[in-house]
């Protein structure tokens, strides 16, 4: 597959616009080259939630943090969210549930302005990706049992197609991979990158 969005300069005033009227209730697309979800592993999927979160500076940024070797996807750089609790009231409470845990951000540290949508993942995972605005003066104190370094990445580099790289795995397989000097990220997580630069591509004022 083809990426469907061309460098854009960083507007984040029209980002937040975009991302406000974004339909939260579609399924996001799979821009990776491999076989669909089958339909009963979507029916079943757990329920999760992540949380794209852009430092408001002059040139925004957004936090990526890599996960505990000890943890599933170990050593992988993210977005912090994972899986629903029985307790959570909703998905957004999730992600500030998580948040909260893995980063300690404080909620009156950011604001959550919206979601892209929900993407269903081979492996059972229906994710819902959120953004929200963090302020630039934010603290945060890692959970050492799941986050081992947080790192911020600019968001001008995130919508320029220049660093995806499509990688063939088998004959009927690549994935895109979002490399920058000594950073990778990969899976779900550079998905949810794509589909949101799509988003901004096609909606930028």
């Amino acid at each position: 597959m083809t990426l469907r969005f061309k460098k854009k300069d960083v507007d984040l005033d029209n980002i937040i616009k975009i991302i406000k009227a974004t339909d939260a209730a579609v399924d996001l697309r799979n821009p990776h080259t491999e076989p669909d979800v089958p339909e009963q592993v979507r029916a079943s999927a757990q329920v999760a939630a992540v949380a794209m979160l852009i430092v408001d500076k002059p040139n925004p940024t957004v936090i990526f943090t890599r996960r505990h070797p000890r943890i599933r996807f170990g050593g992988q750089y993210c977005f912090p969210g994972g899986k629903a609790d029985s307790g959570d009231n909703s998905i957004e409470e999730t992600v500030r549930r998580e948040i909260r845990e893995e980063i300690e951000v404080a909620a009156s540290g950011y604001q959550m302005i919206g979601s892209l949508g929900r993407y269903h993942t081979q492996t059972g995972f229906c994710i819902t990706p959120f953004v929200g605005i963090v302020t630039p003066d934010y603290t945060v104190v890692l959970n050492p049992a799941e986050v081992t370094d947080l790192k911020e990445v600019l968001l001008e580099d995130l919508l320029n197609p220049d660093h995806y790289q499509l990688v063939s795995r088998a004959a009927d397989r690549a994935h895109y991979y979002f490399r920058l000097k000594g950073f990778e990220v990969s899976g779900p997580t550079v998905s949810m990158m794509i589909n949101f630069a799509e988003i901004i591509s096609r909606n930028c004022y």
